[in-house]
């Protein structure tokens, strides 16, 4: 069933290899041209109702999404993460470090085989401010790379088991570790490649 052109309709310009991209996966879908490019743009039109900056933004929102799920990610409250944090560390302390720092050396192996090599890093921010419900991150990549975060309202334990997973996922993707300084809630790494 094709819906019905709304009568009041205008011309709108497009880039030629545009539209043939768009008549592509229109036929895949079965559906008009005009029919997929009204969908898309009411779905961005929704995107920057819901506070998305950009399109862009969005896109890559879903795609970091889909790949957490794709990695066995799952979202769980800070406070309840905590709590399982300090039971754990009171029994076996020694252990959550080397834990996390596996988890951090498999997601990069994971980010290596799912991204682009230009892509990883700037993933890896975005990833690592939405994921570990940071402030502040920055990475400045090259053969001197530096990392640095900031969560104010992390703890101590959870600071260390964050450097920990840090630790294990730049490793993974090539970099060594040159020198760190971090305080709770914050850090400062150097890696070279």
């Amino acid at each position: 069933m094709t819906k019905k052109q709304p009568e009041d309709t205008k011309l709108l310009m497009l880039p030629s290899e545009l539209v043939n991209r768009l008549k592509d996966v229109s036929n895949k879908k079965g559906t008009s041209l005009s029919g997929y490019a009204v969908e898309v743009l009411e779905e961005a039109l929704r995107a920057e109702k819901l506070g998305a900056a950009t399109l862009k933004e969005a896109v890559e929102a879903y795609r970091m999404v889909d790949i957490h799920k794709g990695a066995g990610a799952m979202v769980v409250p800070r406070s309840s993460l905590g709590q399982l944090m300090d039971d754990l560390r009171n029994r076996r302390d020694e252990d959550l470090p080397t834990v996390w720092e596996e988890a951090g050396r498999w997601y990069g192996r994971y980010l290596a085989g799912k991204l682009e090599k230009e892509e990883i890093i700037p993933f890896l921010r975005r990833d690592l401010l939405a994921s570990w419900n940071l402030d502040e991150v920055e990475i400045a990549d090259g053969d001197d790379a530096v990392l640095r975060f900031t969560g104010f309202g992390m703890s101590e334990e959870f600071t260390k088991l964050l450097l920990s997973y840090v630790h294990g996922l730049m490793e993974s993707l090539g970099y060594r570790e040159t020198e760190k300084d971090s305080l709770r809630g914050m850090a400062t790494i150097k890696y070279i490649r």
